[in-house]
């Protein structure tokens, strides 16, 4: 964006703003994108297939475990940079086409890879890198595709329910699957996350349609596009802002680990019950997930945004009952993986949607969501820091969590109106960069 502001059209209204795929498009496209790049992960499908491969196949131990996983998924941190590669790099004038038969196809050889290559620490180690590259560069492609489409229609809480959608519904199964998978020889498991990037071929051959950007639209080399992106992003107002929001939001100092240590050592949970805790969070998250596009329709975002904290906090606040398997249950539905959750971060999923600059979708959300990630990152660790050192109780944690996310309830009055106040649908008469 080259200058300070832009008129923001509906589609509708105007036939050359349309943009070349209709809102059901956009909406499949980035469903069936967000299953394979959410049950494909090592985390997901693949996590207790590949925990047990290592543990009994190549005799490894906890820290040589941890350390595999930690690097073999390395790659997911520098999904911004993919994401300068593609909105600044067009191929054959497409940001987004080339991008998604590349991770569909090469995600889905590397995942058969991961079965047929040598059982050798170091030689799965660099087969599942490459994997987690590929994984990575399909989910900012599909990242981008929803800021696109929800920016189109005014959609942005729309399309961002879908990943909270498919995040639930894989909660639902995915353990007692990879429990399964864990049994039987690791060349299923590796087939069935061949089969699902690969369908990311012919689902993009058919359903995607993108107008050809402007030949010399960032200069002659591709280092043009890098530069006018870096420049674009980091001079758009709209990015700081939102940015900003996410990464205090999830700073408050967290009891994520704590809460694990608690269950298993203080309430003696089995990890079968601790497991199927997940199944119950995965229902009352999707709820939340298909209650949200009603809302975001019904109310300004920025009374979402209100929800959002207060969520936070009240499910934060539900971890003071938290003394047996029964209130287990109850909190864990609605507290910090359910519904609670659920509500509080498709208001911020939503707000970044919104904030992400045209032209530069991919990157602009990725780098968002990406200083959200880090400051989640940080609040585990400094929570458990004050639970490890300075002997703060669970609940003395629980207490400081809420507080501490309270309190960005005095920025939200603060947010351009532009940004959240309107409802879905809405099209604003003016976005600031």
């Amino acid at each position: 964006m080259n200058s300070s502001s832009e008129t923001a059209v509906s589609p509708a209204n105007s036939p050359a703003a349309q943009p070349a795929m209709t809102l059901r498009r956009y909406s499949i496209l980035v469903c069936w994108g967000m299953v394979v790049t959410n049950l494909g992960q090592f985390g997901s499908l693949g996590e207790f297939p590949i925990r047990f491969l290592l543990k009994d196949v190549l005799l490894v131990s906890p820290t040589a475990m941890a350390t595999w996983l930690t690097i073999a998924i390395l790659p997911w941190s520098f999904k911004p940079l993919a994401a300068l590669l593609v909105d600044g790099v067009p191929i054959r004038r497409t940001r987004h086409r080339y991008y998604l038969l590349l991770g569909g196809l090469l995600g889905g050889l590397f995942w058969l890879a991961m079965g047929f290559v040598p059982k050798d620490y170091h030689v799965l180690l660099i087969t599942g890198c490459c994997l987690n590259v590929m994984m990575m560069l399909t989910s900012t492609v599909v990242g981008g595709l929803l800021v696109e489409g929800g920016q189109a229609y005014g959609a942005t809480g729309r399309l961002s329910s879908i990943r909270m959608i498919v995040a639930n519904v894989i909660l639902l199964f995915v353990g007692p699957l990879g429990g399964f998978l864990a049994t039987k020889w690791f060349g299923y498991t590796a087939m069935i996350g061949g089969v699902l990037f690969f369908s990311m071929v012919p689902v993009t051959l058919l359903l995607l349609r993108e107008k050809p950007v402007a030949q010399g639209q960032y200069g002659e080399k591709p280092l043009s596009g890098i530069l006018h992106q870096i420049k674009v992003v980091f001079g758009c107002r709209n990015i700081w802002i939102c940015s900003g929001l996410l990464f205090l939001v999830h700073l408050a100092p967290g009891f994520g680990t704590p809460l694990f240590y608690y269950k298993s050592e203080v309430l003696k949970l089995s990890p079968q019950f601790i497991g199927n805790l997940t199944v119950v969070a995965g229902v009352m998250g999707l709820v939340g997930a298909l209650v949200y596009p009603l809302l975001c329709r019904k109310f300004h975002l920025r009374a979402l945004l209100y929800l959002s904290i207060v969520s936070t906090v009240l499910s934060s606040l539900l971890y003071l009952g938290y003394v047996g398997p029964k209130s287990a249950i109850v909190i864990e539905s609605l507290g910090q993986l359910g519904l609670g959750y659920t509500l509080a971060q498709l208001p911020l999923f939503d707000l970044a949607a919104r904030g992400t600059p045209k032209g530069s979708e991919a990157l602009g959300y990725s780098m968002m969501l990406a200083l959200g990630n880090l400051s989640t990152s940080f609040s585990d660790v400094l929570g458990s820091y004050l639970f490890d050192h300075f002997q703060l109780g669970f609940k003395n944690l629980v207490w400081i969590n809420a507080g501490t996310t309270a309190l960005i309830l005095l920025v939200i009055p603060f947010l351009p109106a532009y940004l959240v106040d309107r409802k879905e649908g809405e099209v604003s008469d003016e976005i600031k960069s």
